[in-house]
């Protein structure tokens, strides 16, 4: 019991240490201080998924709100409702009104998820990990933040990465392969086409997947 307490204090700590703010202005001095805790709370919690002691589906939505999921709680992850106390604890956090500000908690928040799931082939989180398929979503998600989105959900489904073209094609999705393959055609309406979007999405991707085939073997 001693032990899964002070791992629940370690595992609180380090969440909320991803949603810190700092105390300057420094922009990267955050999302340094974000990632650095991402990583923490990855690894004290290496691969346990959900048999880490405590709550780990609220844990997992705090997460998810740090990557700024859009989609609707799952079930499985539906118990995290901030209560007045804890919405007015959270005033330190980094915030940009009355929402997270996500370019500075996602890279965290996404190697947390990475390397808390590592290896569990979880389905659930896979999913929730999603890489845009709309040109809506292209335009919501960073390209950076899509790569780590690659490299975590290869993590998480580490059985399936295979080194082939065909799989890191696989990694690509058809909005995102139909957009680049249209950079060429001339009867392409320029105004309807972020060629910028398409192209960092497709290369972001790319390295994505080719970082994941240097997962270790063992």
């Amino acid at each position: 019991m001693c032990c899964n307490q002070n791992f629940d204090l370690v595992k609180s700590w380090t969440e909320g240490e991803i949603g810190r703010r700092s105390g300057g202005d420094n922009v990267l001095e955050r999302e340094g201080y974000a990632v650095a805790a991402g990583f923490s709370l990855g690894l004290v919690s290496l691969g346990r998924g959900e048999d880490a002691p405590g709550s780990v589906d609220a844990l997992v939505d705090r997460l998810f709100q740090y990557i700024g999921s859009k989609e609707p709680q799952n079930e499985r992850f539906h118990f995290f409702v901030p209560s007045i106390d804890e919405l007015n604890q959270s005033a330190g956090q980094i915030m940009d009104g009355t929402a997270i500000n996500v370019d500075v908690t996602a890279p965290g928040a996404t190697i947390a998820i990475a390397l808390m799931f590592l290896k569990t082939e979880s389905e659930l989180v896979y999913s929730r990990l999603s890489v845009p398929q709309t040109h809506f979503d292209l335009h919501y998600v960073r390209p950076d933040f899509i790569m780590l989105r690659v490299i975590a959900r290869n993590l998480i489904m580490w059985s399936r990465v295979h080194a082939s073209e065909e799989w890191i094609q696989s990694q690509i999705p058809e909005v995102i392969q139909n957009g680049v393959k249209g950079l060429g055609d001339t009867m392409s309406d320029p105004d309807e086409i972020n060629v910028d979007a398409f192209v960092q999405a497709y290369v972001h991707i790319v390295v994505g997947a080719c970082i994941s085939l240097g997962k270790p073997k063992f």
